[in-house]
Formats: structure tokens, sequence, C-alpha cells
């Protein structure tokens, strides 16, 4: 793989540098005879045959932690979702190594994994030593490395990829959304959508109704979180969602977007009003709302010798009561 990445870098470099430096460890080794992924080429630079018999650690597994910014939601970790691969373990052993970092200053802990998370629930369900491959990477280097791996799976969800991306780029990890564009080889658009779309959930009411924001639908997220910056969109929409927790309605994550979507062709039917309110003590405005939302104020009495704060005051009211 020949792409540019962060600073002008090629992936290429970034394997030569990743290659491994096992450490000494108080648990057991093993030689496996692995699958070749194609993060495996990026750690190692090397091709099938130079990794057949390469050693790798055998380790509890409760002894290792997930990394801080790896890409899968928790609800990835019941038996349910990771039965097809405790079964695979279970009759085939661990035939990929997952990859890890030492960490420091952690009793409870030895290692964070980078990626192999599912592979160290399985393990542990097994009660077998979780087989891994020990590294040494910065934070970027690893993002990139996970984002290899994880590229062609199925069963991360775009939406997981794009928490995982507004996650590194909150903790600069990747000092830019172009530096992470360029890093991990998408456009500077798809990175851009990506991170607009996983903003949605922030909103607390929204995010409420998703217990695995997992499977959130991007492209319904990213469509909605544009319409939600035409002006008093936002409100519209975040008070649908108050409603709809209220309701306790149980949907499909696409079928609540298409709902909080539509609360804004609903929101364009007002109900007609006409208010008096007091500017000051001798004066008055009428205020006229019709059914499309367009406000008129009229001030019978002209004018002419108006206190501007009285005014203010007054349109602050108003504005106040229509919402």
């Amino acid at each position: 793989m020949a792409s540019k990445l962060f600073g002008g870098t090629n992936l290429s470099d970034i394997a030569r540098s990743l290659k491994e430096h096992p450490q000494p460890t108080p648990f057991d080794k093993s030689a496996v005879r692995p699958i070749l992924p194609a993060a495996e080429m990026a750690i190692t630079g090397r091709t099938l045959p130079a990794l057949e018999r390469e050693n790798i650690f055998s380790v509890d597994p409760r002894r290792v932690r997930p990394w801080q910014f790896h890409n899968r939601a928790d609800s990835w970790y019941t038996r349910e979702r990771c039965q097809d691969l405790i079964d695979s373990i279970a009759r085939d052993e661990q035939q990929v190594p997952a990859v890890a970092r030492k960490v420091t200053g952690d009793p409870d802990h030895d290692y964070e994994l980078i990626y192999g998370m599912r592979r160290r629930y399985a393990c542990e369900v097994l009660g077998k030593k979780l087989k891994i491959r020990v590294i040494d990477a910065d934070d970027t280097r690893a993002a990139v490395l996970m984002h290899i791996e994880n590229a062609d799976r199925q069963d991360i969800t775009p939406m997981e990829r794009a928490l995982s991306f507004q996650t590194q780029i909150e903790a600069k990890v990747f000092a830019t959304q172009e530096a992470l564009s360029e890093a991990i080889g998408l456009s500077k658009g798809q990175v851009a959508k990506m991170l607009k779309a996983a903003h949605l959930v922030r909103h607390t009411p929204i995010g409420a109704l998703f217990p695995d924001k997992s499977a959130v639908p991007i492209e319904q997220s990213y469509k909605l979180a544009t319409l939600m910056d035409r002006p008093g969109a936002k409100e519209v929409v975040l008070k649908a969602a108050q409603n709809l927790r209220k309701g306790d309605k149980e949907r499909e994550p696409g079928a609540i977007l298409k709902v909080l979507i539509e609360s804004l062709d609903r929101s364009k039917k007002f109900e007609p009003v006409q208010k008096h309110y007091n500017v000051g003590t001798s004066r008055r405005v009428v205020v006229t709302r019709n059914a499309r939302g367009k406000v008129t104020l009229a001030f019978p009495q002209g004018l002419k010798g108006l206190d501007r704060d009285e005014v203010l005051a007054a349109v602050e009211q108003i504005v106040k009561d229509l919402g």
C-alpha cells in the first residue's frame, strides 16, 4: 500500500517503524500460524512465510484493557454478538493475534489492546489465554493500524468509525480533520461528513434515544445534523426528541431519525396568534403570527417617542412567549 499518510509518510514507512520488539513477560509464549490481515503487514512489513513461526505472547485476557480510542461499541461484548467467534476459538483456537501495547502504572492491567477486543472477550468467556502481538506505537500510529485492521470488516458500523474519529480528533490524536483524512486514506469531505453525523448523538435528548449508538444510520444522521443548522431547527428537533423519550416509543434507529427529520416539516404549521403587549407604561404593540409562522409587530400609536429600552424589553418577552 503506497498511499501517503500523515506528514507525507508512506504506510510502508510506518510498517517498518512498527516492527515487533518482544519484551519480557511473565506469561507464556506460544507459536502460531496466523492468517495475514493487512494490519499484520503494516506492523511487520513482512509476508506470510516470514510470520509462520513467529512467536507471540499468550496472556490472561483479564490483564488486558481496551485502548481508549478503540472503535468497538460496548454493546458488542455479549455472548449473542460474539458467539460466532467464541465457537470458532473453542473449535480451532485463536488463529490471528490481537495487537497491544504495554502499559505501566496500572496494577490491574499489563497491556492495552489497539484492536482485538472481540477476541479478548471470547477468550475470557472460554477461560483461554489471549494471543497478542506487542508493539511500540504512539496513539496516531495505533489509530492508523486500527483503521487498516477494521477497514473491510462488515461488523464495524460506519457510526462506530465516526464516533472513534470524533474521539481521536477531540483528544488531538490527529491535530486536524485534514491530518486524520490523510492518515487513514479517506477524503476530507467523507471525514467531515462522518464527524458531523457523529456529533448528532452528542445532543443529550437525541443520544438518549439510542442505547446502541453503533446502530445509528450515518446517512440519516448526517441529513438531520445538516437540517439542524437551519435557524430554529435545532430547538424543534430537540423538543421532538424529548417527546419521543417521554412517550417511551420503541423504534428502530432509522425510524427514530425519520420522526425527527419529519418534525421539521410539522413545525412549519403554527397556531395563529394575536396578542397585545405593553411597551413601557403608555404604549402597546400588537403581535400577530400566521399559520406559516410569520410574525408581525404593529404599533397602533406609531413609533415616534418610543423608548428604545422599553421596546427591547417588549420584544424579548414576545420572543420568549412565541419561542
